[in-house]
């Protein structure tokens, strides 16, 4: 009982450093929508011009990390998580110190380039350190790491920035980072080492079925932000709230999301192929309903939390599903599969635009956001049937025999089981 208790302890260290490391990252790229009007003041732009920080982040993200991620695949997965973090506390640093919007930028550019792979190699690391079974609220534990950046971190920055200026938020990140990338190495032993290599890895990204999971993410992500990204307006022209009530409603839809997180690692672990499509029909459904509840106020608010629940429930599935499906070789995967969320996000907010733009109302997003999701569908119900007709087992990680009366969960590390 005590070597079980040891090892539990033993595992948990590793997965909060690497939640914190996904935390920081999260509210440094969050924090700056509650800062674009100082930003935009002390560095002369207009407040747009402000926001195309978040744009080329978000760029940066889709395109850069899959190819960091390739360029560092022979790198020992603890030294990458160290060196990641370093480097992303270098870029805050630089933003902390910026005094031009071109520096700022180029800052903002280079903590982007850390995203991917951090988010990737610590979600490899993570199902290394668990058993089989557990390996789905191993994803859900570190994903929720930027659940608590939207909950908690990026309003406490944005607080901080008021009380003390932008550039002590940017401080505040810079020394949480090297704090992280101090920890890492000291919290992450013994677990995987490197990518079986570049081959193997550009392989199992081209694999049909890691594909339409790729897609699924891009289409479902998408659909969501169709409609999020307007759901300030909507709270406020539609529903009748006014504009102090919005912060308070966006924080039920990230406690929705902190519980839907975890919540979906749990599914994942039970029913991998049947939560998927569960919860990508419930997201569609929660997207749709708001052409019912969009006028009532009670109503808008449980459909809110609803939305964040299902929404963030889908997260560590879709993870969980690329890495298994990449099998021996998931770090470009799951990074390709992390561009893919900011792609989809970066597709939604700008159909949305383009949706009111054209003289559509607010109340028609809801329809276009349930079609993008059941496009999702689709492809989720085609390929969880495939995959239950072959039900095959498929470790994440080179096979290697365990030793005699190794208990399961010594098993290859890394991985992840696929029915």
């Amino acid at each position: 009982m005590l070597g079980q208790h040891t090892a539990g302890v033993g595992r948990t260290v590793p997965l909060l450093v690497l939640t914190a490391g996904v935390f920081v990252i999260g509210t440094a790229e969050y924090v700056v929508v509650g800062l674009l009007p100082q930003l935009s003041v002390d560095l002369d732009v207009s407040v747009p011009t402000a926001g195309m920080l978040i744009t080329w982040y978000a760029l940066t993200v889709t395109v850069g990390g899959p190819l960091i991620t390739l360029a560092t695949l022979r790198l020992p997965r603890r030294l990458l998580l160290s060196c990641a973090a370093l480097l992303f506390a270098l870029g805050n640093l630089v933003a902390a110190t910026a005094d031009t919007y071109g520096l700022l930028v180029a800052a903002r550019v280079v903590t982007a380039l850390t995203h991917s792979t951090f988010f990737a190699v610590a979600l490899v690391t993570a199902v290394a350190l668990v058993p089989a079974h557990r390996r789905g609220l191993a994803v859900a534990m570190v994903s929720a790491g930027f659940n608590l950046a939207t909950v908690l971190g990026a309003p406490a920055g944005t607080w901080l920035g008021a009380v003390h200026g932008w550039r002590a938020t940017f401080w505040a990140i810079t020394i949480l980072a090297v704090t992280v990338a101090i920890a890492l190495p000291l919290a992450v032993r013994g677990t995987v080492s490197s990518s079986p290599g570049l081959r193997s890895e550009v392989r199992a990204l081209l694999d049909g079925r890691v594909a339409t999971m790729l897609a699924i993410t891009v289409l479902t992500q998408a659909g969501l932000f169709t409609l999020y990204t307007y759901i300030a307006p909507l709270l406020t022209e539609v529903s009748g709230f006014d504009g102090q009530t919005v912060a308070p409603l966006l924080m039920l839809f990230g406690a929705g999301a902190l519980v839907g997180n975890l919540f979906g690692g749990s599914l994942a672990d039970r029913s991998p192929w049947g939560s998927l499509v569960a919860l990508i029909a419930a997201l569609a459904a929660t997207s749709a309903v708001f052409l019912v509840t969009a006028t009532s106020r009670p109503g808008v608010t449980v459909a809110l939390v609803l939305l964040g629940t299902a929404a963030f429930a889908l997260v560590p599935v879709l993870q969980t599903r690329v890495a298994a499906l990449a099998a021996s070789a998931p770090t470009l995967a799951i990074a390709t599969n992390t561009s893919g969320f900011n792609l989809g996000i970066a597709a939604g907010s700008w159909l949305g635009g383009r949706q009111l733009d054209a003289g559509f109302g607010l109340i028609s997003l809801p329809v276009t956001a349930a079609l993008l999701v059941m496009g999702g569908l689709v492809l989720a119900c085609l390929l969880a049937r495939r995959m239950r007709a072959r039900s095959t087992e498929v470790p994440i990680g080179p096979p290697r025999r365990p030793a005699a009366g190794a208990p399961s969960a010594s098993s290859p590390a890394g991985s992840i089981e696929n029915p």
